[in-house]
């Protein structure tokens, strides 16, 4: 299980709170942000869908996503944590920032947190990032965190880079 909440020089990644309901639907509900995202744009059901497989997934695995709050100005900027890759049950780094907060360093700032969080309080052997083809910012970011390019495959019916971080 990975505790939260996680701390960074700028971010505090936190379980999601009642509080954030209205900024994470106004994220999820931007096309531009879950333009890469394979369930695409939320309704409130949509929304309620994804809140409810989080629970699940952090039930059954000890981990899910999390609130990413600048700790400076206690804004709410998105979300970082981890889903299970499909193909193999492993965890798979995700994030999604809020477009304020695109090009500051955020992504790649909460995604290295979790990584590192992940390592040190799960067993798992590596962990996974799966990137849209055209979605260069993001493959930039698992770069970033020190990910290696695993090759093409396909994933929700779109070429998809694998990326992989070994346990060390």
């Amino acid at each position: 299980m990975i505790p939260v909440p996680i701390e960074t020089e700028r971010l505090l990644i936190r379980a999601f709170e009642p509080k954030d309901r209205q900024a994470l639907a106004a994220l999820y509900g931007d096309p531009d942000v879950m333009r890469y995202i394979p369930y695409g744009v939320l309704d409130e059901d949509g929304l309620e869908q994804v809140l409810a497989k989080y629970v699940r997934v952090d039930e059954e695995h000890g981990f899910t996503f999390w609130a990413i709050i600048e700790r400076s100005t206690g804004l709410f900027l998105g979300d970082a944590g981890f889903g299970v890759y499909e193909e193999t049950g492993e965890p798979e780094v995700g994030y999604s920032l809020a477009r304020s907060a695109w090009g500051k360093g955020f992504a790649t700032e909460a995604a290295a947190a979790c990584l590192a969080a992940a390592f040190e309080h799960l067993d798992a052997r590596r962990i996974v990032a799966v990137v849209d083809v055209e979605n260069a910012p993001s493959a930039r970011v698992a770069e970033r965190i020190g990910m290696q390019r695993q090759g093409l495959i396909d994933a929700h019916g779109r070429p998809h880079i694998l990326f992989a971080k070994e346990r060390h």
